[in-house]
């Protein structure tokens, strides 16, 4: 199989092979709350409690105003819950995936497209509680509304090759998937997802050598100003580009040896 061949085959996967990834997705989403009476809301209800309870508590012992603090923390704490369980079910994409890759020839990137579209739908019903907070709390506008989603494309755009090259890498060295979970328990605490930027002074380049920062701007920062954040937007393109273009030669370089190491 030429280049020119596998990635036709591959970028097929958002053609005419959509379908697949995206009834596996939804198997997954409603396997998971099956027999259950309000089945993925329970996300909803579970995001807008853990918000609320650690947002009063964090406000008093940091000394913030809550009307300030509790919108801020409720858009980073429900973007970093979505980059962080993306990025690890993404590193466990191939090798969840592997009774189906040693069976079926399909494309690698149908499985790494299951997981992204499955914790977008899982997002969503954790991201909807901020419409009517934001609401309340007098930051939301249409624009940062329309802003934000065009945010959450651009963070989808670049996390699905990075679980890509993760879940290659995990499945050919399993000593790696738990390290990807313990650094990203470690870069929680480094990304203001419950502090301000301004309160980490004289440690700037913790914040501007940090990517995830970006990614997590492209989806507060309209809610919260109604602004689009043009500088972050175009870095993390860029980090979007060169990602694909390291998932997909990494896929090619061992789309033969992938079977076997499952």
């Amino acid at each position: 199989m030429t280049k020119a061949e596998f990635l036709k085959r591959e970028m097929a996967t958002f053609g005419e092979g959509w379908h697949a990834w995206y009834l596996l997705a939804l198997h997954d989403v409603k396997g998971r709350y099956r027999r259950s009476i309000i089945g993925p809301f329970w996300l909803t209800l579970t995001s807008l409690l853990f918000v609320i309870g650690l947002g009063l508590v964090y406000s008093r012992l940091l000394n913030l105003d809550l009307k300030e603090y509790l919108p801020f923390l409720a858009c980073g704490i429900i973007a970093w819950t979505f980059i962080i369980t993306f990025v690890n079910e993404g590193a466990s994409s191939i090798i969840n995936s592997g009774h189906i890759i040693k069976q079926i020839n399909m494309p690698i990137l149908t499985h790494v497209m299951r997981v992204a579209f499955r914790n977008v739908l899982i997002f969503l019903h954790s991201w909807i509680i901020l419409i009517p907070l934001l609401m309340w709390y007098g930051y939301l506008t249409v624009y940062g509304l329309l802003c934000s989603i065009i945010g959450i494309v651009l963070v989808v755009f670049v996390l699905t090759p990075l679980a890509a090259l993760l879940g290659v890498t995990c499945a050919r060295y399993r000593d790696v998937l738990p390290m990807i979970a313990s650094a990203m328990q470690l870069l929680f605490f480094v990304t203001p997802v419950m502090w301000h930027p301004q309160q980490l002074a004289g440690l700037s380049a913790v914040i501007h050598y940090n990517p995830f920062v970006y990614l997590i701007d492209l989806i507060r920062e309209p809610m919260l100003n109604g602004y689009f954040p043009l500088a972050s937007a175009g870095l993390v393109f860029v980090m979007g580009v060169v990602l694909w273009a390291g998932a997909l030669t990494t896929l090619f370089l061992n789309r033969k040896k992938i079977p076997y190491w499952l």
